[in-house]
């Protein structure tokens, strides 16, 4: 007998006798952010700096790569169950364009503590980053990331950046969980409605909230859409409906699938021409910005040591040919 057999017998069990219970079990493996098993090493990426994030009890700090550039920030927001290590292949075209590059681990992702997480909790920690950093002018999100990174970016009030880069980025939450193929669990309508419900008390809000086009429908930033067609997590339908909904946006098709994009060659290619396109006037750093060691605290023992050896963001906490289910709760 496997686990997830005897995974799917005990929860079967349980949507019968309890099916509350189910559900709120059925949404615990969904929003799961600890895929690969063990938390990855707390050690300070190399060429990085350590600086604080304020106003977010989730994430507390991320890491700076030239942090003396002159031309503001680029953000990196990684994908559901991964962490801030699977976008280093990016940090190098983007300091190369004179940008410093800032990079975190998400709620409960990476070395943080938790093994769940909310798209609440992500687009609240991003949120911060934005306000922290001051000056971010091209955000690069993949996979779920990129919901998290466009919502917190409509909600900010401060500087907007001038321009996004998706990678594999996903319609809807609610497609990542119609997608999900239970990770051994028996998903009858009566369960599925039961996570929707489940996700929505967690959330604070339905599920359907958690939609980019409609997250993104007061911003007008130009947009480069980049998605393998042939990504087994989440399809290429995906990515057509992502642009098709967003004002100024476009989708260019590279290569790697769903995680190895992020270090295809024709990625970060594009990546560069169209950072390069849309950022042509020098700015000045925002002077406010805490690049200092924090104190270390009960959940970051080690401040400047934060980096991970999982570098693979899988959207959906659980490897499968079924689209990245980036988990969310």
């Amino acid at each position: 007998m496997t686990s997830r057999w005897l995974r799917r017998h005990a929860h079967s069990t349980a949507n019968t006798l309890a099916p509350r219970v189910a559900a709120r079990w059925a949404t615990d493996i969904f929003s799961s952010t600890r895929t690969y098993g063990l938390r990855p090493d707390n050690t300070l990426p190399l060429g990085a700096t350590p600086f604080t994030v304020h106003g977010n009890k989730d994430v507390t700090d991320g890491f700076l790569w030239n942090e003396n550039a002159t031309r503001g920030s680029a953000l990196l927001v990684h994908g559901w169950a991964a962490n801030s290590s699977s976008m280093h292949s990016l940090v190098p075209p983007l300091r190369n364009l004179g940008l410093r590059v800032a990079a975190f681990d998400g709620p409960a992702h990476g070395v943080r503590p938790g093994n769940q997480a909310t798209m609440t909790q992500y687009t609240q920690a991003t949120g911060a980053v934005l306000d922290t950093l001051g000056d971010v002018r091209v955000v690069v999100a993949h996979s779920l990331g990129s919901i998290a990174a466009i919502a917190a970016i409509a909600e900010h009030t401060g500087r907007i950046p001038e321009c996004a880069v998706l990678i594999a980025p996903p319609a809807a939450l609610g497609d990542v969980l119609e997608r999900w193929d239970g990770a051994g669990l028996r998903l009858t309508p009566p369960l599925v409605e039961g996570i929707y419900r489940e996700l929505h008390r967690r959330n604070g809000v339905p599920v359907s909230h958690w939609d980019l086009t409609t997250r993104a429908a007061a911003l007008d930033i130009p947009t480069l859409i980049l998605h393998d067609p042939h990504d087994p997590m989440v399809p290429y339908t995906d990515a057509r409906t992502v642009t098709a909904g967003l004002k100024n946006a476009h989708l260019t098709d590279t290569d790697g699938g769903h995680t190895g994009i992020l270090t295809s060659r024709t990625t970060t290619t594009h990546l560069t021409h169209f950072t390069t396109q849309h950022l042509t006037t020098p700015h000045t750093n925002n002077p406010h910005l805490t690049t200092t060691p924090h104190t270390p605290t009960p959940n970051n023992p080690h401040p400047h040591q934060h980096t991970h050896t999982h570098p693979h963001p899988h959207p959906h906490p659980h490897p499968h040919p079924h689209p990245h289910h980036e988990g969310t709760t």
